[in-house]
């Protein structure tokens, strides 16, 4: 129960959004706030932190503070797309077996065989058969992530179908479509919110796995993809460089992913506070 808890653990999701909120905040001003252009040379090559450059310079002299920033919105837009097509495949499909009987068995054979499937391997195929870009990126995160919660959603719409007020509901005439949007879609909508944020964590961690391994997008820079220049260079570790070339994106992957984990856990408890973090149905 949340009541039981300390008042620092109650507010940990307010805490959490609000983290959320600046770094978003930082992703929409980015452009505005980095001081160089993130792919012009602006400095000496692997420039230790400065006046002029504040987090130094990589290899090739461009300003790391000014990937950093970019970088932010980057990886913020590829996940959000991600997390947010992955969300509603799950809303859809959990929904659709719970409410039509004709489609709960196709349905349900579908989640478990995605659900099935290594998701590692299946996005490195997926990336070199249509290549690194961004949306093969966010199409195939998406399309790996959606079926866990599919059977949450499920679950959640089934119960409330379930319940005494929507038999009375159909009784007084209420159409499908009226009960889905009055009486189901309030009690999952939370369960989505939590897949959402839950999900964007685990793209955002996903995408600089494999950057790290070659596999992103050359194109875009993400943290991801500056932590695989980095760790690319081969006099990394022996000099200091590490501590103002890798360090900085591996903190911003560290501190959104801490966040996006304490608000997508113990967001339910926070809007009901008669439950306690966890114990709702996204966590069955």
């Amino acid at each position: 129960m949340t009541r039981g808890l300390p008042p620092a653990r109650r507010r940990l999701p307010a805490v959490a959004l609000a983290v959320l909120l600046l770094i978003a905040g930082v992703a929409v001003a980015a452009g505005a706030l980095a001081p160089y252009p993130p792919r012009a040379t602006a400095g000496a090559p692997v420039g230790a932190p400065s006046g002029a450059h504040w987090l130094g310079t990589n290899d090739l002299g461009q300003d790391l503070l000014s990937q950093l920033l970019v970088g932010t919105r980057f990886s913020l837009v590829l996940g959000a797309a991600a997390a947010g097509l992955s969300t509603l495949l799950s809303g859809t499909v959990g929904v659709l077996a719970a409410a039509w009987p004709r489609a709960q068995a196709p349905l349900v054979a579908l989640t478990d065989s995605v659900l099935a499937i290594p998701q590692l391997p299946a996005l490195v195929l997926l990336l070199a058969l249509r290549g690194p870009g961004p949306d093969s990126l966010a199409v195939g995160l998406a399309l790996i992530s959606w079926p866990a919660y599919a059977r949450v959603v499920r679950s959640q719409a089934r119960g409330v179908l379930r319940r005494d007020y929507v038999e009375a509901a159909r009784a007084a005439g209420a159409s499908d479509t009226r009960i889905l949007r009055t009486c189901v879609l309030p009690e999952v909508l939370p369960v989505l919110w939590t897949k959402f944020l839950l999900t964007l964590r685990w793209t955002i961690l996903m995408e600089a796995t494999l950057a790290l391994m070659g596999l992103g997008d050359p194109s875009a820079i993400t943290w991801g993809l500056m932590l695989q220049t980095a760790f690319g260079y081969p006099l990394l570790f022996a000099t200091s460089a590490w501590a103002w070339w890798a360090l900085p994106p591996a903190l911003a992957i560290a501190v959104l992913t801490v966040a996006l984990s304490a608000a997508g856990r113990d967001f339910e408890a926070w809007l009901n506070p008669a439950s306690g973090p966890g114990t709702g149905p996204g966590y069955r």
